[in-house]
């Protein structure tokens, strides 16, 4: 059985919602798209301004691979071209308190703490801000794995308002690994 049969065909925001895959070349354009994609894939599923902010770590972690994972001059590699980037996103059936949305962003490039980050290295701890994320580093790349409990969209059969958690915070998805 598939992920599409487990999960159900791809519908209204009301049913379960096939995951999104993007296997793409880690350039500054090609991580341009994969947003894209993203914020069309999420804005079916969540509030405006919830879709805006995962759409924002979800982009803060394909930038990190763009300017950090395949730099030779910076790590001890032979790297000629950027190498590749994969977002994979799904979200689970719709719960009474919305859906449970999983993002994992990862490369193949070797991690490396920035020396002296300057006005840079904000983009981890945004991405922290905006969602339950963890960072896992090995030998075959880096992954940044984000969690966000997510409301469900208005749809145009109830006009329901989408839902904010209280203080504009994020309703963050707690999983026991």
């Amino acid at each position: 059985m598939d992920v599409e049969q487990r999960m159900g065909p791809r519908g209204r925001p009301g049913t379960a919602v096939a995951p999104l895959e993007a296997v793409t070349v880690a350039t500054r354009a090609d991580a341009a798209r994969v947003r894209r994609r993203f914020r069309a894939w999420v804005g079916e599923l969540a509030d405006p301004d919830i879709a805006d902010d995962l759409t924002l770590a979800v982009y803060e972690a394909l930038a990190n691979v763009v300017d950090h994972a395949y730099h030779p001059a910076e790590a001890d590699v032979d790297a000629t071209e950027p190498g590749p980037m994969r977002l994979w996103a799904a979200a689970s059936a719709p719960l009474p308190a919305g859906r449970a949305l999983v993002v994992t962003v990862s490369d193949q490039g070797v991690w490396r703490r920035p020396r002296d980050p300057g006005w840079r290295g904000r983009g981890l701890p945004l991405v922290h801000s905006l969602t339950t994320a963890s960072l896992l580093v090995s030998a075959g790349g880096t992954t940044v794995q984000m969690h966000r409990r997510v409301t469900l969209a208005p749809s145009d059969d109830d006009g329901a308002p989408g839902h904010r958690e209280p203080g504009g915070s994020p309703a963050p998805l707690a999983l026991a690994v």
